[in-house]
């Protein structure tokens, strides 16, 4: 383990929490039965729909770790701690761009508490 897969870890992991706290944000102004909306014309429920964009978040940062660590030499490494840390802040990015327009139509449904 070396110092750059140690900041993509950080990275990594500020990423996952801005994604928690959006989602436990959300969670907190919808009702236990409200469907959110998904990509698409489809909902889930919020039970699941909120949850799983960072549980494939997490599982997608694992995988990636499991190929940092098997990187053979120095120039891998500076190719895996950029491909981190750039997906990390990607994969943020779009999940608050995603529970924000969710929200958003909630809103417009009468579906959040006030």
């Amino acid at each position: 383990m070396n110092w750059l897969s140690i900041a993509a870890d950080v990275l990594w992991i500020l990423a996952l929490s801005i994604m928690a706290g959006g989602a436990r944000a959300a969670w907190n102004r919808m009702d236990a039965d409200t469907r959110v909306p998904m990509q698409g014309s489809w909902r889930l429920p919020r039970n699941i729909a909120l949850p799983l964009p960072v549980a494939l978040a997490v599982v997608f940062g694992l995988a990636l770790l499991w190929g940092h660590h098997r990187a053979p030499d120095m120039a891998y490494n500076v190719i895996f701690f950029g491909l981190r840390a750039t997906l990390a802040a990607v994969l943020a990015m779009l999940h608050l761009q995603w529970l924000k327009g969710a929200l958003e139509t909630l809103q417009a449904e009468g579906a959040l508490k006030p």
